[in-house]
């Protein structure tokens, strides 16, 4: 599984990968575990997007990255654990959101 986040102020964000050893998912489908750094550096892709690649970390495969997920209302939830091929967290302005989340 990759997980993708856009919530690029979160301590535990390296280049739009979570970098968590386990990660939940709440009630409401946010991601529960964002810790924000206002003083992290957070490159500002949109002045220069169309000259270059942006830095982004490699492909990462996670297979000890831990998912509970408190949403009962997700088809990728099975008892408390995430079942998708991947996840992808928004970068809503005060919560992350799962953005992989689909309803039953």
């Amino acid at each position: 599984m990759d997980v993708v986040c856009r919530k690029y102020s979160c301590i535990y964000n390296d280049r739009a990968k979570c970098t968590r050893a386990n990660l939940s998912i709440n009630s409401s489908a946010d991601c529960g575990d964002i810790t924000i750094d206002k003083d992290k550096q957070v490159e500002d892709v949109s002045l220069d997007m169309f000259s270059h690649e942006p830095d982004i970390a490699p492909y990462h495969h996670c297979k000890n990255m831990n998912i509970t997920c408190d949403s009962d209302t997700c088809i990728f939830n099975r008892e408390g654990e995430c079942f998708s091929n991947g996840i992808f967290v928004g970068s809503a302005t005060t919560v992350a959101p799962c953005n992989s989340f689909v309803p039953r």
